[in-house]
């Protein structure tokens, strides 16, 4: 029988997956993370994007994340954050770069970082949990696929190419009265495990 602790495995896995487990890093970790999970989608940013230019979008994000944890919201000043945030960093790396990303992108990244934060847990985190159940789901082919099971319709075009952010919100509130009463990224993250 191990003696290994439930703490001693999740910082396994924690390192493994972010590289760290020092909670000073973990933040820009999941960030860098995060940004791994649909560059992919952004043809050409390697022609345009430098290592101090990342780190100014990457200190954006941290930002964001700072609201997140220290301002408690409600839905509607979530949302209306959720909308924001996303504009701006649309305008953000267009100042730094000159490149141009979509809602799509935009959501990818926010709601990514967002997830694995709090998947670290508050004990990591502190406070994580405090606006998680006005947290967006991160939008991908993935979870569109599984939901498509459960009659919400894909969105008609790429995840990654959604650039009007009322098409992207309209397919939230279609996850959020489509199970309602939970909230919807504990719908996301137990769909995202089958």
């Amino acid at each position: 029988m191990t003696t290994l602790t439930m703490q001693e495995i999740t910082q396994f896995w924690i390192r493994v997956y972010f590289g760290t487990t020092n909670p000073q890093d973990l933040r820009l970790a999941t960030i860098d993370r995060a940004y791994r999970d649909f560059n992919r989608t952004m043809h050409g940013i390697r022609n345009v994007q430098n290592e101090q230019s990342y780190k100014n979008l990457r200190n954006f994000i941290n930002k964001i994340v700072s609201q997140v944890i220290n301002e408690k919201f409600n839905q509607t000043e979530f949302d209306n954050w959720h909308k924001l945030q996303c504009s701006r960093l649309k305008e953000e790396f267009y100042s730094e770069l000159k490149y141009n990303i979509t809602y799509g992108q935009a959501q990818k990244w926010i709601n990514m970082t967002l997830k694995y934060l709090f998947a670290i847990g508050r004990d990591i985190i502190p406070n994580i949990d405090r606006n998680y159940s006005f947290f967006h789901i991160p939008l991908d082919n993935i979870i569109q696929d599984k939901l498509v099971g459960m009659n919400i319709p894909r969105i008609p075009t790429s995840w990654s190419r959604i650039d009007n952010y009322d098409v992207y919100m309209e397919y939230q509130l279609l996850v959020r009265r489509t199970f309602s009463g939970q909230i919807p990224m504990d719908v996301e993250f137990r769909l995202f495990n089958e």
